[in-house]
């Protein structure tokens, strides 16, 4: 099988700040490969506190139009799932990888 790219690679949360006068954004500060950092604006405020996320490996989509939402550049987009009650699930990888692992 020949390894595709999807523009999905596993980053590193540095930092996570919620948005004052917002209830569920925060800023959030990804490492992929080389040190290179992104930065993402999310909607998952109401279910993750910012100091929760720093440090987890997430799978963030970095093929995607950066968007500026509530004057936050969003540059990449969590990838996530619900349960059974529509709360968001963060998928995060078993063990540490480098940040900028691509997924396949």
């Amino acid at each position: 099988m020949k390894e595709e790219d999807l523009g999905i690679v596993i980053a590193t949360v540095v930092s996570a700040e919620h948005i004052t006068g917002t209830q569920r954004l925060h800023r959030i500060v990804l490492e992929t490969a080389d040190g290179e950092t992104l930065q993402i604006a999310s909607g998952i405020a109401g279910d993750f506190p910012a100091g929760y996320l720093i440090g987890k490996q997430v799978p963030v989509l970095t093929k995607v139009e950066p968007v500026k939402i509530r004057g936050i550049l969003s540059q990449a987009r969590f990838l996530a799932t619900s349960d059974g009650e529509n709360k968001p699930v963060l998928l995060i990888p078993e063990t540490m990888v480098p940040a900028g692992s691509k997924v396949w």
